[in-house]
């Protein structure tokens, strides 16, 4: 009988959680993918969104992966205890002064590097080539260390709450700015 692998049902745990939050007005869903990589063995599912009520120049994402080395150990030593998928998250957000902005957001994104959600952090700076260089985006991306299994489903819940919170921040901190 063929049995779901774990990225399958924590998939269906985890858009579950975004939809409802899109349903209960608190965000917009924007995007949406589903993507298998045959060239490296990878799952990916990802959602974009805004949060309703703020600007809309502040986007989120997170994302549930899996690759061929999770596929492999689960489904070799059948369905092993423990087995799970990788989650991040992705803040693309305007700045305005590269120095004095990218280091108030990283203070802001300080929790996401300590305690339960301990993550790895990045931000990385882009401009549009002929564009005024008043403006440089930024895609801060969030790689959380310990994997989501399907013992920790509640995880997609605070993690997405989180990143809700992160961005009314960064709006915070925006909010009046000079562009």
């Amino acid at each position: 009988m063929y049995h779901p692998s774990v990225y399958d049902n924590l998939k269906v745990v985890f858009e579950g959680v975004v939809y409802d939050s899109d349903f209960s007005g608190e965000i917009e869903i924007i995007n949406r993918e589903d993507i298998v990589d045959f060239a490296v063995i990878e799952k990916r599912n990802s959602i974009s969104f805004i949060v309703l009520g703020i600007s809309d120049s502040i986007k989120g994402k997170v994302i549930l992966s899996t690759n061929l080395a999770n596929l492999a150990t689960e489904k070799l030593q059948d369905n092993p205890e423990g087995a799970g998928c990788n989650l991040s998250i992705e803040i693309e957000t305007p700045v305005y002064e590269i120095e004095t902005d990218c280091k108030k957001l990283q203070m802001i994104l300080k929790k996401w590097t300590t305690g339960e959600i301990k993550s790895k952090m990045e931000q990385k700076l882009t401009y549009i080539y002929g564009e005024s260089r008043n403006v440089f985006y930024n895609t801060v991306s969030i790689n959380i260390e310990k994997p989501v299994t399907e013992d920790d489903t509640e995880r997609f819940s605070e993690v997405l709450g989180e990143v809700i919170a992160s961005i009314k921040e960064f709006n915070q901190y925006f909010k009046g700015y000079k562009k």
